[in-house]
């Protein structure tokens, strides 16, 4: 766990695939409890675990004195596993902001036929 109380988890998503993570290192997306939640990836790049207190929002740079640890990120503001279920996502981020899908820029997520679709860009 993170000291901001978000989980860290390890190089991979469940299936297998590389993470598509923020520039703080972490995502919207499902974790193994089921729970779609944000959290944090291990990366094999410094600096390795954690950039930045999550969610990015685009702001990581913000926060760095010094040395810039901000990952590339996905290219969004709000970044979310693709095929994550987004009736979860959308009560997940209720505890926050349920705005923050409408309001911020976000990946392509949602999984329709097999083809990821959605987002706002």
């Amino acid at each position: 766990w993170a000291l901001d109380g978000f989980g860290i988890y390890g190089y991979q998503e469940q299936g297998g695939s590389t993470p598509i993570v923020d520039e703080c290192g972490g995502h919207f997306g499902p974790v193994d409890t089921g729970e779609v939640v944000y959290h944090y990836h291990a990366r094999t790049n410094v600096p390795y675990h954690v950039a930045c207190q999550g969610p990015a929002l685009g702001r990581c740079a913000d926060t760095q004195s010094g040395t810039n640890y901000c990952h590339f990120g996905c290219g969004f503001q709000v970044c979310v596993e693709p095929g994550t279920d987004e009736v979860k996502l959308r009560e997940y981020l209720a505890h926050w902001n349920a705005t923050w899908l409408d309001s911020y820029t976000v990946n392509p997520y949602t999984s329709i036929g097999g083809r990821i679709q959605g987002g706002h860009f």
